[in-house]
């Protein structure tokens, strides 16, 4: 009788942690918005001084692989609605506006795809990789499939390494 009564409290501790762990990973998107949850303008900054020091201030705008950027890498003319053209120029106050503009859409975008728990450094470093490579290229990397499976973050980090090329060449500011 003992015996039994030993395998039904088993039984019943082994189907708690299988319903417990069927449960965490039903809703683990939920958990990773919950605990990676930070509003851009608490890292606003962060993320301004990260991409601007990789990026370097441009007055006038200049060709960069397949388009013109100007500023800190932007691509995007905000006040006027369009592009980046060749004869553009701007000063720092309005490339600072316009990368925050831009540096806020990727931090959203890549919270939106992320399903576990990061850090706001690992969160900042993941948005300046997306404002460089582009959001397809982030949706679709190997990066953000072994982020979401859980890999160990030296695995993800390694990531990285395989984007430092622009035009087929290894570019300095890919690699910084």
């Amino acid at each position: 009788m003992q015996k039994n009564n030993c395998m039904t409290k088993n039984k019943k501790v082994l189907i708690g942690l299988t319903v417990g762990a069927i449960i965490i990973l039903m809703i683990r998107k939920k958990l990773a918005t919950m605990l990676t949850n930070t509003p851009f303008g608490a890292i606003s900054d962060k993320l301004f001084n990260l991409i601007g020091k990789l990026e370097g201030f441009t007055p006038v705008a200049g060709w960069d692989f397949k388009q013109y950027s100007i500023g800190y890498g932007s691509g995007y003319n905000w006040d006027l609605k369009r592009p980046v053209q060749k004869s553009d120029v701007i000063d720092k106050a309005t490339a600072r506006r316009w990368l925050l503009l831009e540096a806020e859409q990727y931090f959203n975008y890549v919270k939106s795809l992320i399903k576990v728990p990061v850090t706001d450094n690992q969160l900042l470093a993941l948005s300046s990789f997306t404002y460089n490579v582009g959001k397809g290229a982030f949706k679709d990397s190997t990066l953000l499939e072994l982020l979401n499976s859980g890999a160990d973050k030296n695995t993800v980090a390694k990531q990285f390494d395989r984007w430092i090329n622009s035009g087929g060449k290894p570019s300095d500011g890919l690699i910084n």
